[in-house]
């Protein structure tokens, strides 16, 4: 058994790495040959980390401004965006402990995504096999497989390249709820720890493993180790709130810098009223880019729901659609439609029930993967300019 299962685990890591490497080449190429194209289109110098290099400087995108500025001179409130208050502290430390060894906090960063890439798929697929996800007499096998191909070659794996938190969060959660399942303890203790200092989801992270912990409290027995190490699992979050408090004389302040932003906590429904563009144009008279920015946001929101009511048939435990749901609502509480999408690439639900529906259905799945491709070609094409953050 010991035998077969440490096999599993080796085809598992093999199976990660060999996407990995397959998908980011590909990626990279793509973005390398569509940087000529936007050659000659300026960028704003918050987005120009490596002009002389378009592929470096195309993994510096949306909020990597602030992120690099947050890995190199800590928390400060400038103009405008120009301020890394409202950031969360994880992946920053992460680039700079890594930049040791690579030279630079920015190198430090690329370098922290790419092992939590590679750590994400991996741990994804045994989190899969731990669980027991999918339906009645599907190949446990194939969806194992299809959980790495989904984390590494969806049209979200964008994000897990950039100077950004999703990989690394990404990453972390995963790490959090194989561990709760697995009843690796400390293991769960240190990734909440971490995943709580990266993103504020990570308290929905938190919940999820405690909920988890209670379904499976026949499978694996929790104890007081168990629930101790969920309940502290905030210390992350505890930690920025008190550094902050020292250095900034305001726990809270990550919070109340965001209202600079316009951003605050709201009912979903108040965020889609307030940040609604109207419609986008059919002619270049009525181009409307701030209205087509807000469909594709809901638009990507709006065709994952149906999962949701797929829980059972999944075989998914009622902790993922507790996170899923969570996670999917969160970003449409900030009073911003803006990135809401994106905020799924940590998302957990899906990253297990897509691949899990996918798998017995041929036709689905071609489909699926033809739409997935026709997205992830228009995040690419426009990736080297930074169009989206521009």
């Amino acid at each position: 058994m010991r035998e077969g299962e440490s096999s599993q685990r080796l085809a598992d890591l093999g199976r990660a790495l060999a996407a990995y490497f397959v998908t980011r080449g590909a990626l990279a190429l793509f973005v390398w040959l569509t940087g000529q194209h936007y050659a000659a289109i300026s960028r704003g110098e918050d987005r120009a980390f490596f002009p002389d290099n378009l592929l470096a400087n195309a993994l510096f995108q949306w909020d990597a401004f602030q992120y690099a500025n947050l890995a190199e001179k800590g928390y400060y409130q400038g103009a405008g965006y120009d301020l890394t208050i409202p950031y969360f502290p994880g992946f920053p430390l992460a680039a700079v402990a890594f930049g040791k060894l690579v030279g630079s906090s920015l190198w430090g960063g690329i370098v922290v995504n790419h092992l939590a890439s590679i750590g994400g798929a991996f741990t994804i697929a045994r989190l899969c096999r731990r669980l027991g996800i999918g339906e009645r007499d599907a190949d446990g096998n194939a969806i194992a497989r299809e959980t790495t191909l989904f984390w590494l070659a969806s049209p979200l794996t964008l994000f897990y390249c950039v100077y950004l938190s999703e990989a690394l969060f990404a990453f972390e959660s995963a790490l959090v709820l194989w561990a709760v399942a697995a009843g690796a303890w400390p293991v769960a203790l240190i990734a909440g720890i971490c995943a709580t200092g990266t993103r504020n989801a990570g308290l929905i992270v938190t919940l999820a493993a405690a909920v988890l912990a209670w379904e499976r409290r026949r499978e694996v027995k929790v104890g007081w180790l168990g629930w101790g190490c969920i309940a502290l699992m905030p210390l992350g979050l505890a930690g920025l709130i008190a550094y902050q408090h020292v250095t900034l004389g305001d726990g809270f302040a990550w919070v109340k810098t965001q209202i600079l932003w316009d951003r605050y906590l709201v009912l979903p429904w108040k965020t889609l009223v307030d940040d609604w563009r109207g419609d986008p144009g059919l002619s270049h008279q009525t181009l409307n880019t701030h209205a087509m920015y807000r469909y594709q946001e809901l638009l990507a929101l709006a065709v994952v729901v149906p999962l949701f009511f797929l829980r059972k048939r999944l075989n998914l435990p009622w902790a993922l659609l507790v996170l899923g749901v969570l996670e999917w609502i969160l970003p449409l509480s900030s009073h911003s439609i803006m990135s809401s999408a994106r905020y799924q690439a940590a998302n957990l639900y899906f990253a297990l029930a897509i691949p899990a529906f996918l798998v017995p259905r041929p036709l689905a799945r071609g489909l699926v993967w033809m739409l997935f491709g026709m997205v992830l070609a228009w995040y690419a094409s426009t990736f080297p300019y930074g169009v989206w953050a521009s």
